[in-house]
């Protein structure tokens, strides 16, 4: 079978976080004394006491949803025994979520409980149950990491199994769900568990951190649920766009595969625009390329790994261009600071040459931009299990693209309205990877620039970075600790008031390594947008110190 291409769409930022605090008594961690402190509404289910790899308490439970409804959000919290430091954590999931994301996830039978989520062709399925076993993974290691710092540790499955949308198909009542209330409801539930538990006199403090889906659930927290956290990281999670990009890039590429770009041609690309843009750190920092121009590097003659057809070149064009996402209206499209990335996530590493509109990569495993789009069509959108795509979407439809804007809200923050947040106290961090393969940048931006002028003195609440370099929440020549350091800073924010200005991030340190950790060979200075890192220094410095950079 053939391996997924496209991981990072369920990556989760973590890290760690160094705090001192004195150890509140907690409560009992049976099933009988657990109930007796659960909310009305809140069923707890099992009770585990769990002794590695950190001891701790987990509560599995849920909470029947109505109007619509009735369906089941089935959620989780995990008590650290030793340590807790009046935090609480929500697990912000990439893709649909649909797990519930306990320590023990990896114990779960897949095949059992989400085997009918999974969708499309064996190949398919195969690299879904794939993924489906990574990210649980990924929960694990993640809940360990925040209890081992201090927190509380909560997440859900937003109302389903399974990270595929189809779920939503004649289920309203599971569709706002996983728009917002799934999330809501599992947190107030598993927020009151533990100040109970902890027997609280202090403020608890709440945060949300995710990227992709897990940073559409923050998203959507702050915009419908305004009390239900302090402090909120998110990446990719606002703007209109809703992967309406992907059948953009797709149908235009299937139409004729000539279009499509190899790897290596892909490669040379990126070293032009490098070689045009990118700042002495050798990182791009402008979404635009600096109007880098796709015509100097068209083949004069034969095409070689070292130019691009005119097909190709045209390709680039389509990938980077707005696309219409409701009628009279256009969002826009990718940037051609880290095309590398376009391979893994957008269009795949083979031409799409098979004429099988389930999958015209077969017998290669599809991109993800391809299952992604047909999943998020079919259930967001057109409510139709049978609805491709490649034949049945027409972006010159008036009707299609109204359908498309009258679902947007369905799972997507698109409105710029969220002075509630502002009222409550919230802070939010918003970041936008410049070498997105997934998700255009230019949502993150565009978005600020509509709140900044709807919501007053925006900076007092919410601040927005542009990360260099980095591909889909993780990934590429960038800094990956940059969710990491985004939420040292919304969590000084919160609680001592300290707004954050120009950020350090650093460029080689791993997914999740503690910023007590060895200084790393390359430090990054991100600014709160509009301003641009340039560097600062003189002639011959050393372009890989943050310190030599400055905000402008």
């Amino acid at each position: 079978m053939k391996r997924p291409v496209s991981l990072p769409l369920f990556a989760l930022a973590v890290g760690s976080i160094a705090v001192s605090s004195a150890s509140l008594a907690k409560g009992n961690c049976d099933l009988e004394s657990i109930r007796a402190i659960t909310p009305k509404g809140a069923v707890v289910d099992t009770v585990t006491p769990v002794a590695t790899p950190i001891a701790h308490c987990e509560v599995v439970g849920h909470t029947i949803t109505q109007n619509p409804g009735p369906n089941r959000v089935e959620w989780t919290v995990m008590l650290p025994d030793e340590g807790f430091k009046n935090r609480y954590y929500f697990i912000g999931q990439g893709g649909a979520a649909g797990v519930v994301p306990t320590t023990r996830a990896m114990e779960v039978d897949f095949d059992a409980v989400y085997g009918p989520s999974y969708a499309g062709t064996e190949v398919q399925k195969e690299s879904q149950k794939q993924i489906m076993t990574m990210v649980a993974s990924s929960f694990a290691g993640l809940a360990v990491r925040r209890m081992a710092e201090g927190y509380a540790v909560a997440g859900s499955d937003l109302g389903h199994k399974g990270f595929m949308w189809d779920f939503m198909i004649d289920n309203p009542a599971a569709k706002f769900d996983h728009g917002h209330r799934g999330a809501h409801v599992s947190a107030v539930a598993t927020q009151a568990i533990t100040r109970a538990y902890y027997s609280m006199d202090k403020k608890l403090y709440r945060y949300h951190l995710g990227c992709s889906g897990g940073g559409r659930m923050g998203a959507m927290a702050a915009l419908h649920h305004p009390e239900d956290y302090d402090g909120i990281v998110a990446s990719t999670g606002f703007g209109k766009g809703n992967s309406m990009w992907f059948p953009w890039i797709i149908q235009y590429l299937v139409e004729k595969p000539e279009r499509w770009i190899s790897p290596p041609k892909l490669a040379f690309l990126e070293r032009k625009v490098n070689e045009h843009c990118a700042g002495p750190d050798g990182l791009v920092r402008d979404q635009n390329a600096c109007g880098f121009d796709l015509a100097s590097i068209q083949c004069k003659g034969k095409s070689t790994d070292t130019c691009l057809t005119s097909d190709e070149i045209d390709m680039a064009k389509r990938i980077t261009s707005p696309h219409p996402v409701a009628p009279g209206e256009m969002s826009g499209g990718f940037t051609l600071t880290n095309p590398v990335g376009w391979s893994d996530f957008l269009i795949g590493r083979t031409p799409p040459t098979s004429g099988d509109v389930e999958n015209p990569w077969a017998p290669e495993a599809s991109p993800s931009s391809f299952w992604i789009a047909q999943s998020i069509l079919r259930g967001v959108y057109f409510n139709d299990a049978d609805f491709n795509m490649l034949t049945d979407l027409d972006f010159n439809n008036p009707a299609h693209l109204q359908t498309l804007a009258d679902h947007h809200d369905d799972w997507g923050a698109s409105s710029p309205d969220l002075s509630a947040y502002k009222k409550a106290g919230g802070k939010f961090i918003l970041w936008a990877p410049l070498g997105e393969n997934a998700v255009p940048p230019s949502t993150e931006t565009d978005y600020h620039d509509v709140l900044s002028k709807t919501v007053p003195d925006t900076d007092s609440f919410f601040r927005t970075y542009e990360v260099p370099g980095v591909w889909h929440c993780a990934g590429g020549p960038g800094p990956q600790d940059s969710a990491e350091r985004f939420l040292d800073k919304v969590i000084a924010w919160a609680e001592e008031g300290e707004r954050p200005e120009a950020i350090v991030v650093n460029g080689v340190m791993g997914f999740g390594v503690p910023k007590t950790a060895p200084s790393p060979t390359r430090t990054v200075l991100v600014c709160p947008y509009p301003q641009k890192a340039v560097f600062a220094a003189k002639e011959g410095a050393f372009p890989y110190d943050a310190s030599n950079w400055k905000c402008e």
